[in-house]
């Protein structure tokens, strides 16, 4: 990796802490609008598909509370909803507005949140509006607006947009835009020097993507790192937003670009809760106690027992169910296991007859593999007036999927505390076993008179004196294991799923599930490893959990198609296999990936599943550059190479992409989104490997 890449990475890291700071920080907020067009969301929704928009009455809402302007729309079409927001500040802008539009008539209403009368809200908050906001409301607002001048530019989101609009786009020529838009709300015009001025409007573009992709300004946006990164293979994102906004009406019709370009909004172009026709709809909703604010995450208020002090309108009973999970673009910002977490939590609120779910993504695909399992269908979304994003997605909540929380380990497991002797000593064991090899595995052929073959024979000596600190010293160690279970599917099936953990040792990878979930979800669990040593320790651990009859241990060489054929269940019956830091140890890696794909379910109902060591971060990692594996330059090439020695010593071999092509006929690997990710080896902090989890459905 390259200096400026280096210094890329810091940016995006201080950025990323910086926007959680001020995320958590509750002293200002970041969006002082709801990014999202929420005409996209109706028209998906809505019972007629957009020909009668409107909610069905019994219709309840989950989503985001933002600034509140979704929301609004919402209730204003008939739903109730439950908006909730982790930071403060946000939760704090929507119960200003809310309360607002309750004491207030139209027009003043108008004046304030449209055209930015703040002297106007400073007196009717004085008034009327404090009195009926919740306590710690009145003290944020208190504070706010005794230095307040705008509402539309204010919040990290305003700043931003006041930056773009009211400094870069004059510093480059580009006041056409204001003059045509705003002042002479010329929509022709807008269009005809936009065409004359291609060349300005490229160098904006570029420097506007510049600085939100490489310079930290994303923050402002609230956008971290993570959902950035799902577009860096792109090299004209902006470039691709302003086609996109130029294809709308930015005079009469797209309120998101207009109100910051003119610094406030028209009648005729505003969000749907500040037209006129609108406000006794949104004022009857929020007088019936239709929307509820809560302060927090998703997570927090679909458990059964919400604090009551979170909320700061409203409220829901153990019984609320929700019909419509509008999740705008957060996901992204997820690894895997917060989209397993918040998705379980959800389940236990969702309508199973009603319930379905809709999101957006600055990804082209689904960009998290256990919102794949969901089988979503993409939206068309090519009217969005945002246009920022590069997909809508749109799934049913129908209990197909089984959605929980992973586990770490079990209670009843007595794992072996490690120490920095007993790692210093197992290091040990690992370094000088090359160099003993052959004679230890010579003497654990003897021992079993052969029934162990060569290979065997060699993992066997491997393991057999590190069985009682395998997995202590292997938590600090093989990192993709917890994200391996995170992107497994647990479908409810009739017949419940078939699992083979290949290369299972120990059978820690089933700890990440909770007995009771295997249980529920399992007709049959095979974890097979060619080690006995190893498969002991799998037998007691399974024994102690009170899954002997779930959960089978088989020791055979998964490369030996009459062994497979023998001990593991019927081709084409299995739900899932996986390889757990397996793979890499297997030499005949073709052989093992074809015993795999032969055990698995056809036509995407079987599911292959590999975490371990992988040669470099694959196309993703690398945002689109450089080789099938990720290698951008010859100094990555060169650490590549010195890692790939180093691994090969204990007869590790770091897996490639193209060790994949014998099965890339039966597997689909780009249908579901790869994880790769880098962590040091422990003793060997300076060691940092590829970590990886692919999960490849069949064909």
């Amino acid at each position: 990796m390259g200096p400026l890449k280096q210094l890329n990475r810091v940016i995006h890291k201080i950025a990323d802490r910086t926007m959680f700071w001020i995320v958590g920080d509750d002293s200002t907020y970041i969006y002082n609008v709801s990014w999202e067009d929420p005409r996209i969301d109706h028209t998906v929704l809505t019972p007629n598909g957009g020909a009668d928009v409107k909610y069905d009455k019994d219709d309840h809402v989950i989503t985001i509370a933002s600034a509140g302007c979704n929301a609004f729309d919402y209730l204003i079409l008939g739903s109730k909803v439950t908006a909730v927001d982790f930071n403060f500040a946000q939760i704090a802008l929507s119960e200003l507005k809310a309360v607002s539009c309750m004491d207030l008539e139209f027009d003043d209403y108008f004046q304030i949140f449209a055209k930015n009368n703040l002297d106007l809200l400073r007196q009717k908050y004085k008034d009327g509006i404090r009195g009926h906001l919740s306590d710690r409301t009145q003290r944020f607002w208190d504070r706010k607006l005794k230095t307040m001048k705008t509402l539309l530019y204010s919040g990290t989101s305003g700043w931003l947009a006041y930056l773009v609009c009211r400094v870069i786009m004059p510093a480059l020529g580009m006041g056409f835009i204001k003059s045509t838009v705003a002042v002479k709300q010329d929509a022709t015009a807008f269009q005809d020097m936009c065409k004359k001025h291609k060349r300005r409007i490229n160098v904006f573009c570029w420097l506007v993507d510049k600085l939100i992709s490489n310079a930290g300004f994303a923050l402002m946006a609230g956008v971290p790192s993570r959902q950035l990164e799902l577009g860096l293979h792109r090299t004209d994102n902006f470039q691709t937003v302003f086609k996109r906004i130029l294809a709308t009406n930015m005079v009469e019709d797209n309120y998101f670009y207009y109100g910051y370009i003119a610094g406030e909004y028209s009648e005729a172009c505003c969000p749907l809760y500040l037209k006129r026709e609108h406000y006794p709809q949104l004022k009857q909703a929020l007088k019936e106690g239709r929307l509820s604010l809560f302060e927090g995450t998703l997570v927090d208020v679909c458990k059964p027992n919400p604090p009551k002090e979170k909320f700061h309108m409203g409220g829901i009973t153990p019984d609320t169910k929700f019909t419509i999970a509008s999740l705008l673009d957060h996901m992204d910002w997820m690894p895997p296991a917060m989209v397993n977490e918040e998705f379980y939590w959800l389940s236990q609120r969702m309508d199973p007859s009603k319930g379905r779910c809709f999101w957006r993504s600055f990804s082209e695909g689904v960009h998290s593999a256990p919102l794949c399992w969901l089988r979503p269908k993409q939206v068309d979304d090519k009217s969005d007036r945002v246009a920022m994003y590069w997909s809508t997605w749109v799934a049913p909540f129908n209990g197909s999927m089984r959605f929980d929380n992973r586990t770490k380990s079990w209670s009843t497991t007595v794992v072996k505390k490690q120490t920095m002797y007993s790692q210093l000593m197992t290091g040990l064991r690992i370094v000088t076993f090359p160099f003993i090899k052959s004679w230890m595995a010579a003497k654990v052929y003897k021992k079993h008179g052969g029934a162990i073959n060569e290979h065997g024979s060699k993992i066997e000596a491997f393991y057999e004196g590190q069985k009682d600190d395998y997995d202590a010293f292997r938590e600090s160690f093989l990192h993709a294991r917890p994200v391996l279970a995170d992107c497994i599917p647990l479908r409810n099936i009739p017949g419940k799923m078939i699992w083979v953990d290949v290369g299972g040792g120990t059978a820690r990878n089933l700890e990440f599930f909770s007995p009771k979930t295997l249980q529920d979800t399992f007709s049959k669990i095979y974890v097979v490893d060619i080690s006995p040593s190893l498969l002991e320790v799998a037998k007691k651990r399974v024994e102690a959990a009170g899954l002997k009859d779930l959960v089978e241990c088989v020791c055979c060489d998964f490369c030996d198609p009459g062994a497979v054929a023998a001990a593991l269940p019927k081709a084409g019956t299995c739900d899932v296999v996986t390889f757990s830091y397996s793979l890499s140890m297997i030499p005949d890696k073709a052989a093992a990936l074809s015993s795999a794909v032969k055990l698995l379910k056809p036509k995407g109902e079987g599911v292959m599943g590999i975490a371990d060591f992988y040669y470099g971060g694959g196309k993703r990692a690398s945002h689109g550059l450089g080789d099938e594996d990720g290698i951008t330059n010859v100094l990555t090439r060169i650490y590549c190479e010195l890692t790939r020695l180093w691994f090969k010593q204990d007869g590790v071999i770091l897996l490639k992409r193209s060790m994949f092509k014998a099965v890339e006929e039966d597997l689909d690997f780009d249908s579901v989104p790869s994880e790769f990710f880098r962590k040091s080896v422990p003793l060997l902090p300076v060691l940092r490997p590829w970590h990886g989890v692919i999960m490849a459905p069949t064909k």
